[in-house]
Order: structure tokens, then C-alpha cells, then sequence
């Protein structure tokens, strides 16, 4: 009995061009078009190809860059890490809702929770789902797998999740002393290690406008952060400028996150798939203004934090295999 030779895999094996009969250079037009603020059927006419074909462009080129990005993004060290919020929604607005659909929490306000690296200009990690502290602390759970230790310093605005998050995720779990006589011994209780800094940018608002700024150090020692502010490239003081920036970049490239328009998301899987083919491409593909500036040369955020050596292109971003990377 004589086998057969095993035929070789295709050259689409393991890329985000595998399984689709489009063109390569149409596919990356395409997957260009969402990244640049384009909606869905405005791509759909420019590329005249139809609307549930650049839905399926958006499934497959989400989900490989999602894995391109999470072969690089290991052992990072974070200098500094800028904590935010950003608002979108899904199908209607939450005031929009009815009593069913607030219960099934499927639609309604979609905020994306983001752990920002204010020096090299990464998004490091996000969450996308309701202003509660369980996304809270799942964004800074993702963060500590990612990291090869906790960021010299944290900054957020004043958003109560964020204190007991950082506790449940960084603190050390301490059982204090029993005091004598009766009475039953008390309960363990978190408190931050030595080497977590946290502070908050608190704003006072009057009205719509905004009156006034105050800082707040709520976990470790004033001089030490004064410290890490003083080696930081990019901060002289406890902000969240960079993060706040970044936000405005991600509404001018997602055209679901623009605010007044119809381009918002019908279905969280679109949704969160948008924003993750979008990050891919604004940490590979884009130049970044400040970092150009700052090494002289067009450098993206991965080449900054010396995750890649050149600016990719959408073609091979769509093209490169995750397997190649890690090797």
C-alpha cells in the first residue's frame, strides 16, 4: 500500500486571509477602511462588496490581530500606567432601556475600560462592559499577566473602582492582631505592598465646566511617586493627559465609538471585534506624532517599546503568523 505525500500547507494557513476567496490587496482595503473611521456600509460602497462580506472581513482580521497582539504583549515593564474610562454603547442608549433590557445587560452604555502606557503610547489591556468594579478589576487582573511586575506608578481620575480593584489585584491579604477577651478574631483585610503607587487626578466641576484640578496620593509614599515622576519621559506631574488623548484617537479611528452618529454598534461581538482590529493596527501600522518626534523617525508604539523593529503594514499585519512571532 502506497500513501500518499502529504500535501503542503497554503501559503493562507494560520493568516487572516485563510478560507476567504477575496483578493489579498481587496481584504487589506478593506480592514484599512475600518481602521481609518469608516463605517461598515460606507466600506461597503467605496470597495463595492457587500455589507455582510465586511462583516466577515471584520470577524477574520479582529480575531488575528488579536492574537498578534497577544503574542507580543508579554513581560512588559510599565513605567507609568494611566487608568480611564471611555463611554460608548451597544443598540440604544441606557436611558433608552427598557426594564427587561437593563436586566439582560446586553445593550445599553458600553464603556471601555483601558490600562494605558503613557511612554510608549500602548494600550496594554481593556475591558468593555458596564462602569462596575468587577470590570475594574478584570482590566487590571489582564494587566498583571501581561506585566513582568506592578507599573512604578498608577494615575486615575477619581473613580471609586479603581482603589478596591488595585486592592484586590495587587494587595497582600494581612490578618490583623486579636485583641484580648472575648469576641470572635477579626477577618483578614487587604493592604497595599510597599511598591504600589497610586494616585488620582480629582476635578472639580461647577456646572458643565471645569473649575478646578486637586491630586490625591492614595497608596504609597508622595516622594517616591515625586520620584518616578522625575525619571518619566513624558510626566512632570500626576496626570491623565495620555490616556484622555488616546481616547480621541480611538473615536477618530472606531467609527463606532464616534459620539452623534449611526455608526454605533448593533452587537457587542462587532463591537469589541472593531476595537481590537483598530488597537492592532494604531500599535503596528500608525506612526505615532510624539514618538517620530521623539526618535527621529516614523515609530509606531510596539516599535517604541521594542516589540518590532519597523512599521507594518495592513498587508502584513493580515499576513504575518502569530506561531512566527513567538518563536
Amino acid at each position: 500500500m502506497v500513501c500518499a505525500p502529504r500535501s503542503r500547507p497554503g501559503p493562507r494557513i494560520d493568516t487572516a486571509f485563510h478560507h476567504t476567496h477575496l483578493e489579498e490587496k481587496l481584504f487589506g482595503t478593506i480592514a484599512r477602511c475600518l481602521t481609518e473611521g469608516v463605517g461598515v456600509r460606507a466600506t461597503a460602497r467605496i470597495t463595492n462588496v457587500d455589507k455582510k462580506t465586511i462583516l466577515r472581513v471584520l470577524h477574520r482580521a479582529a480575531s488575528h490581530a488579536d492574537r498578534i497582539s497577544r503574542t507580543l504583549l508579554q513581560n512588559l515593564v510599565v513605567s507609568e500606567c494611566q487608568l480611564d474610562e471611555m463611554w460608548s454603547f451597544i443598540g440604544k442608549k441606557e436611558a433608552h432601556l427598557e426594564p427587561i433590557e437593563k436586566l439582560e445587560g446586553i445593550l445599553g452604555d458600553a464603556w471601555i475600560w483601558i490600562a494605558f502606557d503613557s511612554a510608549h503610547k500602548i494600550v496594554l489591556t481593556h475591558v468593555i462592559g458596564k462602569r462596575t468594579e468587577p470590570h475594574a478589576v478584570s482590566l487590571l487582573h489582564r494587566l498583571k499577566r501581561l506585566t513582568a511586575r506592578i507599573p512604578d506608578l498608577f494615575t486615575s481620575d477619581q473613580l471609586d473602582q479603581y482603589t478596591q480593584a488595585l486592592l484586590k489585584v495587587y494587595g497582600n491579604s494581612v490578618v490583623p492582631p486579636r485583641k484580648p477577651g472575648p469576641g470572635r478574631p477579626p477577618n483578614s483585610r487587604l493592604i497595599p505592598p510597599k511598591e504600589l503607587l497610586y494616585a488620582q487626578v480629582v476635578k472639580q466641576y461647577k456646572g458643565n465646566r471645569l473649575v478646578g484640578i486637586t491630586r490625591k496620593v492614595v497608596f504609597g509614599d508622595p516622594q517616591k511617586i515625586q520620584k518616578v515622576l522625575q525619571r518619566s519621559e513624558v510626566s512632570q506631574t500626576i496626570n491623565t493627559s495620555f490616556v484622555e488623548r488616546n481616547n480621541a484617537t480611538i473615536r477618530h479611528m472606531d467609527a463606532r465609538c464616534t459620539r452623534k452618529s449611526y455608526r454605533f454598534s448593533k452587537c457587542r461581538k462587532n463591537h469589541e471585534r472593531q476595537f481590537e482590529l483598530c488597537l492592532t493596527y494604531y500599535h503596528l501600522c500608525q506612526p505615532h506624532s510624539a514618538l517620530t518626534k521623539r526618535y527621529g523617525r516614523p515609530t509606531t508604539p510596539f516599535m517604541s517599546a521594542g516589540l518590532t523593529d519597523h512599521v507594518w503594514t495592513m498587508e502584513e499585519l493580515l499576513g504575518t503568523r502569530a506561531e512566527m512571532l513567538g518563536a
